[in-house]
Parts: C-alpha cells; sequence; structure tokens
C-alpha cells in the first residue's frame, strides 16, 4: 500500500494498493481527478509525478508523448505506484476530497444496497419477523415483480437479536439495471443487448489488499465456530432438509496445480447446514468444483474451500456463469462489470473478496458423504435425499455487524431466476451467432432456461429449425434446453403477447419436432428418468421458400424500433408524472 500527495494542496492525499491505477485509488477514497475514458486515450488525467518509483501502462502517444514521459508526466489511469508518490499538474478541483462530482464505486453488497436505497430499490421490513414462515412468505411476495422488486432487508428476525438477512438483491430487473449504470425501467431487451456487448471481455483489475486491512477480517472466529449462532438460518422452502445457503460465491483451488491462478473456481453451490461445524456442498462431477474433490480424493490431498456470503453483488452475478476451467471468475466479474475488484487471502490461503461480508473456511473431510436433501429447486418441485461431500468448518472472518444475504428458489418466478436468466441467454446467443450470425436474440429466462425463445432472420424454409438443433449443442442446450420456440426477427422474444402471436399464427402442425430420449438435467420433474428427456422444437417463424404458404393474407406490420421504445418509455412517464 502506497502513499500518495498531491504538491498543490497539501491537505488531500490517499492511499493505493499494490497493482491499482492512481485514478481508481483516487476516486475510492473521494478525490476527484478529471478523467474521461479510463483507458489511456483521452489525456483528461494528465499529471505530473514529481516524486517516487511508478510503473505506466499502455497509453495512446498522442496524449502522453516519449518526451513527456521522460519528464514523468503521466496518466492517472495508467498509473501504478511502485512506492509512495507526490503528484502536482492536479488542479485545485480536481483535488476537492469529497466533491460532488466524485462518483462514488460499488466495492460492496453495502454498496450497491446504498445504491438501490437512493432509487427506492431497497427497503428494510418494518416489522419483527419469525424465521419461518414469515420470511419465506415475504420473499415469495417481493418476486412477484420481477421488473421493479426491491431488494429486502430485515433486522428484526425472532431469535436471531442483532442479525441482519438481504433477500431479493438481484430479485428485479430494476435491480440489475442499476448495478449495470442504467436507470429503473431499463428493458429487459436493452440489458440482454448491453451484456452481449460486454461478454467475451477478459481485461479485469484485481487489487491485492492486505488481509489486515481488508473489512472481512475484521473479526475473526478460530474456535468453537457456531454456524447456528452466526447465520439467521432458515428453511427456504417448508419440506426442505434443513437449513440451506443459498447464494455463497465458493472459493477452491486445483489440488494438483494451486498455484495457477486461473484454476481457482468461484462458483455458487448450495450448501446445507448439518452442525454447528459441518456442511454439506452439491456438485456434480462436471462442475469445476466437482472435478477438484475427486482429484483431491484420489490423491489423498487435502482440499480447503473459502465460502464467501454477502458478496459484490457482481460477482454473485457471475460466478453462476459458465467459464472454461482455466478462466478466472474474479477476473471475468471485473472485466464485465469495468471495475475493479479488491481481493485478500482468506485465513486458509484462498484469494477472496475483501470487503465480503463474512467468510466461512472450511476442509473436505475425505472420501466421507452425508445425506443432503431435499431441497426445493428452480423448475418448483423438490430433489430427493442424495450423498454429498462433507466440509468441516475450520475458521470464519467477518464484517462488524454482517449482513447475511440468502436466496429464495422455488416455483418461479424466483430471485433465482431474475439472477442467472440473462447470464443463461447471452451464452447461448454468443455460440449461436459464430455459425449462426442471422440469429438476433435469445431468450432462456424461465427456469434456468428449460424453455427458450430464439429470434432469427429466417433464410428460407427449415432454417430456423437448424437453428434450433444447434442450440441444443451448446453446453447449456445439452442438459438444459427442454423446450425451444423460434421467432422470425420482428418478434421479440422477450415480448410474450408477441410469441403467443407468432404461435397462434405461424406455427403448422409439422412445425413441430419431438426429440425422445434425450440427456436432460435430472432435477426436471417432467422427466422419464432422472437425467434422460426429451427435447421439444416449435417452428413460429414465416413461411419461406421453399415452403408453400398457401393463400396466407399479408401480415400487418406495425412500426417497431427504438423510436416506438421511446414513446412507450414516454408514455409510462407521463402515467407517473399524473400520480404526482
Amino acid at each position: 500500500m502506497y502513499k500518495v500527495e498531491l504538491a498543490e494542496h497539501e491537505e488531500v492525499s490517499f492511499v493505493c494498493y499494490e497493482g491499482e491505477d492512481v485514478l481508481t485509488a483516487a476516486k475510492r477514497q473521494g478525490v476527484s481527478i478529471p478523467s474521461g475514458c479510463r483507458s489511456g486515450g483521452c489525456g483528461m488525467c494528465k499529471i505530473k509525478v514529481q516524486e517516487g518509483e511508478y510503473q505506466i501502462g499502455t497509453s495512446s502517444k498522442a496524449v502522453l508523448t516519449e518526451t513527456e514521459r521522460g519528464q514523468r508526466f503521466a496518466l492517472a489511469c495508467r498509473t501504478f505506484p511502485k512506492s509512495g508518490l507526490l503528484l502536482s499538474n492536479v488542479t485545485h478541483e480536481a483535488a476537492e476530497p469529497n466533491s460532488k462530482e466524485s462518483k462514488k464505486k460499488i466495492n460492496s453488497l453495502r454498496d450497491f444496497l446504498d445504491l438501490l436505497k437512493k432509487h427506492a430499490q431497497c427497503i428494510t421490513w418494518p416489522e419483527s419477523v419469525m424465521p419461518e414462515p414469515d420470511i419465506r412468505n415475504i420473499a415469495v411476495a417481493g418476486a412477484r415483480d420481477a421488473n421493479g422488486g426491491p431488494a429486502i432487508l430485515f433486522d428484526q428476525i425472532k431469535g436471531y437479536p442483532g442479525k441482519r438477512l438481504a433477500l431479493g438483491v438481484h430479485g428485479s430487473f430494476d435491480n440489475l439495471a442499476l448495478l449495470m449504470g442504467h436507470p429503473r425501467g431499463t428493458t429487459v431487451k436493452e440489458l440482454f443487448y448491453d451484456l452481449a456487448d460486454r461478454w467475451g471481455a477478459t481485461k479485469g483489475q484485481l487489487i491485492q489488499v492486505p488481509p489486515e486491512e481488508a473489512p472481512v477480517h475484521e473479526v475473526r472466529i478460530e474456535k468453537q465456530v457456531n454456524l447456528y449462532d452466526l447465520l439467521p438460518l432458515f428453511r427456504i422452502n417448508e419440506y426442505d432438509g434443513g437449513f440451506y445457503i443459498g447464494k455463497a460465491s465458493i472459493v477452491s483451488r486445483d489440488p494438483r496445480e494451486p498455484d495457477d491462478f486461473g484454476k481457482q473456481n468461484v462458483g455458487i453451490y448450495r450448501l446445507q447446514v448439518h452442525g454447528p461445524d459441518l456442511l454439506s456442498l452439491m456438485t456434480i462431477p462436471s462442475h469445476d468444483i466437482g472435478k477438484q474433490i475427486m482429484m483431491a480424493e484420489k490423491d489423498g490431498t487435502p482440499f480447503k474451500i473459502a465460502i464467501m456470503l454477502g458478496n459484490h453483488p457482481a460477482m454473485t452475478l457471475f460466478a453462476g456463469t459458465p467459464l472454461g476451467y482455466s478462466e478466472s471468475e474474479f477476473t471475468y466479474a471485473s472485466a464485465m462489470m469495468g471495475t475493479p475488484l479488491y481481493l485478500t487471502k482468506s485465513g486458509n490461503g484462498l484469494d477472496i473478496l475483501a470487503h465480503s461480508e463474512m467468510v466461512i473456511e472450511a476442509e473436505l473431510v475425505l472420501e466421507e458423504r452425508i445425506f443432503e436433501g431435499p431441497f426445493g429447486e428452480f423448475p418448483g418441485s423438490y430433489s430427493g435425499v442424495r450423498r454429498a461431500p462433507m466440509f468441516r468448518v475450520t475458521a470464519v472472518s467477518h464484517r462488524k455487524d454482517p449482513i447475511f444475504e440468502n436466496i429464495y428458489i422455488g416455483k418461479g418466478w424466483t430471485e433465482h431466476d431474475t439472477l442467472i436468466g440473462l447470464h443463461t441467454s447471452v451464452p447461448v446467443y454468443a455460440q449461436l451467432r459464430e455459425t449462426f450470425p442471422e440469429v438476433v436474440a435469445v431468450n432462456a429466462l424461465y427456469q434456468h432456461g428449460l424453455t427458450g425463445i430464439i429470434s432469427v432472420k429466417n433464410r428460407f424454409g427449415g432454417f430456423a429449425k437448424s437453428v434450433a438443433l444447434r442450440a441444443l449443442g451448446t453446453p447449456h442446450g445439452v442438459m438444459y434446453l427442454k423446450n425451444i420456440i423460434m421467432v422470425d426477427e420482428d418478434v421479440d422474444p422477450f415480448d410474450l403477447n408477441q410469441v403467443m402471436w407468432a404461435l397462434s399464427t405461424r406455427t403448422r402442425a409439422d412445425d413441430i419436432m419431438v426429440l425422445d430420449n434425450m440427456p436432460m438435467v435430472p432435477i426436471d420433474p417432467s422427466a422419464v428418468v432422472p437425467g434422460k428427456g426429451h427435447h421439444l422444437i416449435i417452428d413460429a417463424t414465416s413461411y419461406a421458400a421453399p415452403d408453400t404458404s398457401g393463400d396466407d393474407a399479408k401480415i400487418v406490420t406495425p412500426p417497431t424500433g427504438r423510436h416506438i421504445d421511446d414513446l412507450a418509455k414516454k408514455i409510462r412517464g407521463l402515467q407517473e408524472e399524473a400520480l404526482k
């Protein structure tokens, strides 16, 4: 950690972590340095380093010449301190701490809840509640508004004095819009295309914070850990087999290559609490952590995990995204959000978020299994009882007055659908576009994509079915895309009224394909046997040669596009004004 001072303003200073650029550090601490592109291309953040050692990242030579570099000029967004720095050429306005122009970045769950509160998207429940059934009932009621429902903070939970619980943090598309930098009311389609534009970003910024300075380590417990005392636990659904932690991001490392940062997995897996310091973790062999558990047990080597609770909302959003085994979820989340993530070390040596509310450190009990379940799953049915890997808790770190974040999962619509819906849709879209650029959009929001709606520019008769068959070959499609509805480019797949119109007017009996005896996610409640079922394709696109169209009347083509979308927003705005 390095101290940065400003020569023209002796009263102003801030600290910069190893690997953190000067501009990011300044803005994080309320010091507003003028900036534009934040990528070394505009020159608005030009400074001069009078004293200290530093490294300069890549920038445009047009805005920072070689001569200027030799004179120790630099761009704040591309300057990484290697010692304490004394800067000059920073204007008085730029150096004003806590300037109104300084926009606070989201570094934690608490920051995001503050942002949501400013937009009336987070409420505190005003009354005391029973863990069951009150919390469950409130979660279900809040999830009914998929577009605008707020996060809900509970701080009066009977039996858990002083404990705080947050639900619905990712429970509406308005909340996701605010996280992604958009206003409330941004449509799901607009969020889809924004996420699609970001897809594939790989240049994240990860900044290491010393453990002694990380908020997550404010309180440390290494003896007599009791999860029942630490967490306000409750059964998510009435007939769950026990208390579940449903929204943790779990960090693990490849036991054979523990120093490979890319092979350090961060994933969301359900955890059942079986005792004060005993957990089970449900995974399958194809999951990254499933592979690592099998390696550790085969080799007889210790396998440690760090269970992060109450995390940066971007980490939760992207931890469930299917990445390659060697791709870092930390780097990916930072790149997709275009913001740094602050990491620190857990007590058992794993990388964790420095601002998480709590981290539970645990170790696999080798070759031991414990009965897990049943659990109310996302299709709206209970999973059965299974034998799951068992983990013993070794220590816990947490912030002062921590917030336990959990999630309601069950018959949709729930927060689970909002949390993973777009991140199910966009990968399928990106993979389809590699071979079929005619694909316009993919809506796989429903029940983790058990049903998907794909909009396509129909080239010729049967083309849409070919696209659907390709979708079944994607990593998600093999096990999840049970029902696929194909629609034309003039049908918005996110507008079910339009989709129903297409089904009603553009579908013939021979437009339906059923593929029997196919692989299917085991928890599909309609499966013939767990793990096998059918795929259904409905071609609701318009007829194209060599199809015969019969005596079709000419289809009415109403005006569409951004202009109509803007008019619809204006109408909603006028309604809101009329209510004031």
